[in-house]
């Protein structure tokens, strides 16, 4: 019952985010105050309807996936409070509680999984840092990390995809990052430390 009630609240607060996103995209120099004043209001508001997706798929996956799918949703509602300022406030509160009623139902069973991919998980969260980065920077580097933050989670997590592509994704999601951020170094360090960490979880069979 917990499950269902997270994974619709992971829809509801998923769509509110691509709405916050498209709003901020659209109407982000009209309403600054409401959507944080941003530089870059049609990159972010990009970057937040992709995080909003990747939380519909999330609650989507958390019906009858792992409750460590729960992850997809805290971080994309955590992320967007620095895409799109106050816009941010209602989605956030959603899939935070929501993550909250996925913890309830499946916290043993996350734990496990945390325990048995904890490759995986760390990749999520130099992934989040890349976005989160990315959501800062100046419209070319945030584009490139945007982007390479989700292909670094495509890499990561779509393990049905075939080898070939899923090394296609793991080079996108570091090197181009890593290149045009090269002179603040911590995009360089990002890629130093996942590029280990993605070599096994691509050879690493799935569990649970």
């Amino acid at each position: 019952m917990r499950r269902r009630v997270a994974a619709g609240l992971g829809l509801a607060g998923g769509g509110l985010l691509v709405a916050a996103g498209i709003v901020q995209a659209t109407l982000g120099t009209v309403i600054p105050d409401w959507t944080g004043d941003k530089l870059a209001p049609v990159a972010l508001g990009l970057l937040t309807v992709g995080l909003g997706v990747i939380a519909l798929v999330s609650a989507r996956c958390l019906r009858t996936g792992s409750a460590l799918w729960a992850l997809g949703l805290v971080g994309p509602g955590l992320l967007s409070l620095s895409t799109v300022g106050r816009l941010a406030w209602l989605p956030a509160a959603v899939l935070i509680v929501a993550t909250g009623f996925a913890a309830a139902d499946g916290g043993r069973d996350g734990l496990r999984v945390l325990r048995a991919e904890p490759v995986r998980v760390l990749l999520t969260v130099l992934a989040a840092t890349e976005l989160l980065m990315a959501a800062g920077a100046a419209p070319v580097p945030m584009v490139v990390g945007a982007l390479g933050g989700l292909a670094l989670l495509a890499a990561t997590w779509l393990r049905r995809l075939p080898r070939g592509p899923r090394i296609g994704l793991a080079l996108l999601g570091v090197l181009p990052f890593a290149g045009v951020g090269w002179t603040a170094l911590v995009p360089v360090l990002l890629a130093l430390v996942a590029a280990p960490l993605l070599v096994v979880a691509l050879r690493r069979p799935r569990v649970g």
